[in-house]
């Protein structure tokens, strides 16, 4: 690549094994000043050291990024990546425990019982019939080569999911978690114990709920560029218990939600938190065809709360007509709660983007509410959040929700944007589907109204 003339070598060292094909990440992007855009496929954990121009670039393995300003709130960045990146290179490093055939470890519960704080547990792709409690803390859990499927098979270990995770500071990564049922009817795909979990490009589904984390898990509850869709409990009136949800944050310091996909829950919410704060960043959430959950999303307990560029979907038959719930079960007088650039598809007139049923105004920022649905019940501000009929964006029938050229949503946002709890407003990201994230560029004189820039 040419810069001012001259010839710049990037050159990028991986560890050992080579890149599995299908299951590739793009995690290094570069981006030019005359618009041209090379963007290297890999996963993170495989890139060992990267030189650039000759000089070795520092924290690469953890933090696989090249930006020209990496402040902690810098505009255009996102802060919450930069903070995850620098705690991950203090992690300490272990063991490395092989699961799979020909492996040390058949199954990963057997990986579990042995597993050591700082271990590294890598299962092979394959399709195991097995449910585990992880233990250890530092644990990093990851599918290579591709991404096994783990199948509780109806069953849940300890009675409560395919993997309980009563560790702290662990990170699941590339795996799939499927097929958990218990007799009080709550089987997760994850229970969520110990303290601060990530989960990274996980696939949560067909369990009666995705994940749930317990009352006095602690720390910062972390889930990016994931899918979670059709966990439910199918007789749940029958059985007299409440219905599943895709995502339930029973407590959390904590709660982020990053770039992912969350959809399909039946008469459960898509997203349900009563964590202390909550970041919902970038990501899609919506009802599928001809299915309906109770609420999108539902912030419980009114804790401070920010919803960032986020693409909402709601369907016709949801037997909720608000789209995002606040302060529903108290906690009506907490805050701040922040609703900014958001793109809400609200099908039918009775139907609102954000009831809030607290005493402290929501703040709505430049969000586009699609169709005949109204902004706002209950107390809230309205800083450029525009109102837009469906034709009013692009090709939403072909997943394309920017908005079309004349849009009521372009150019409308506040030059001045403010923070959340010291996180820029600024829209650094969009949704990129399924399940990841892209630049976000502001193209006219100011953002478009929304979760995705005009011509993006």
């Amino acid at each position: 690549m040419a810069a001012g003339g001259r010839r710049i070598a990037l050159a990028i060292a991986l560890a050992a094994g080579s890149i599995p094909v299908g299951t590739a990440v793009a995690e290094l992007r570069i981006e030019l000043r005359d618009g041209r855009v090379f963007v290297l496929p890999f996963e993170r954990h495989e890139v060992r050291r990267i030189w650039f121009d000759g000089e070795e670039v520092e924290g690469a393995e953890t933090a696989v990024r090249l930006e020209e300003d990496q402040g902690p709130d810098a505009p255009g960045t996102d802060p919450i990546a930069a903070a995850l990146a620098e705690r991950e290179g203090e992690r300490a490093r272990g063991r490395v425990l092989r699961v799979g055939p020909g492996e040390a470890f058949r199954v990963p519960s057997e990986a579990a019982a042995r597993a050591r704080a700082g271990d590294t547990v890598e299962i092979l792709p394959g399709h195991y019939s097995d449910v585990a409690i992880w233990r250890a803390d530092r644990l990093t859990i990851r599918g290579v080569g591709g991404t096994p499927v783990i199948d509780g098979g109806g069953r849940g270990a300890g009675g409560k999911a395919v993997w309980v995770v009563a560790g702290r500071e662990v990170v699941i990564e590339n795996v799939e978690l499927t097929g958990a049922r218990v007799p009080d009817r709550n089987g997760a795909g994850i229970r969520a114990e110990g303290a601060d979990l990530t989960l990274r490009a996980v696939r949560i589904h067909g369990n009666e709920i995705g994940i749930l984390s317990a009352v006095d898990f602690s720390g910062e509850l972390r889930i990016e560029r994931s899918e979670f869709f059709a966990n439910f409990v199918p007789d749940w009136e029958a059985a007299g218990v409440p219905p599943g949800h895709n995502v339930y944050v029973g407590g959390a310091d904590r709660f982020t939600l990053l770039g992912s996909w969350i959809r399909g829950a039946v008469d459960g919410h898509n997203v349900k938190t009563r964590a202390k704060e909550n970041r919902i960043l970038y990501n899609r959430i919506e009802d599928v065809p001809n299915g309906a959950s109770s609420y999108l999303v539902d912030i419980a307990v009114g804790a401070p709360t920010l919803l960032l560029g986020n693409l909402l979907i709601e369907g016709a038959g949801s037997p909720n007509r608000a789209v995002v719930a606040v302060a529903a079960e108290g906690g009506r007088e907490r805050g701040p709660f922040v609703f900014a650039f958001n793109t809400v598809l609200a099908p039918l007139p009775e139907n609102v983007a954000v009831f809030n049923h607290g005493t402290r105004p929501v703040r709505l920022l430049a969000d586009l509410v699609v169709g005949p649905g109204i902004l706002a019940r209950g107390p809230f501000e309205n800083l450029g959040t525009r109102s837009a009929p469906l034709s009013a964006l692009l090709d939403p029938a072909r997943d394309d929700f920017r908005p079309r050229p004349g849009s009521p949503a372009i150019d409308v946002a506040p030059s001045r944007l403010g923070r959340f709890r010291g996180l820029s407003l600024e829209p650094a990201w969009s949704y990129r589907h399924p399940a990841g994230l892209e630049r976000r560029t502001k193209r006219g004189r100011a953002h478009d109204a929304g979760a995705f820039e005009a011509g993006g």
